[in-house]
């Protein structure tokens, strides 16, 4: 994330958005996606439970939050990682949540 990215964040997000939170939700996001396929897809597991959950929600929270010219900078980084996780996780259709992540397993 570039120091651009985390200013406005640090000014625009408030208490509960920051650089620090965000930075640790894009790190924890880009172990996720990194992950095999069967360790992500693996029942009752922290990955698709919780990990992948919460660090994708903070990054789509940053992403409304910010200008859209930085949003687009963090975008060019979360896009690839989405299309990771997508690509190693399978649509779970009884679960409708809203957001696609939270839809896969």
């Amino acid at each position: 994330m570039s120091r651009r990215v985390a200013y406005a964040l640090d000014r625009l997000g408030g208490k509960d958005l920051d650089a620090a939170s965000v930075a640790t939700a894009l790190a924890e996001w880009t172990s996720v996606c990194h992950a095999p396929p069967a360790r992500i897809r693996g029942e009752n597991n922290d990955l698709n439970e919780f990990v992948a959950p919460f660090a994708r929600r903070e990054l789509e929270r940053a992403l409304r939050t910010l200008p859209r010219h930085l949003a687009r900078e963090l975008r060019s980084r979360v896009t690839p990682l989405d299309e990771l996780y997508s690509a190693k996780t399978l649509p779970e259709p009884a679960r409708r949540t809203g957001n696609w992540w939270d839809e896969r397993r």
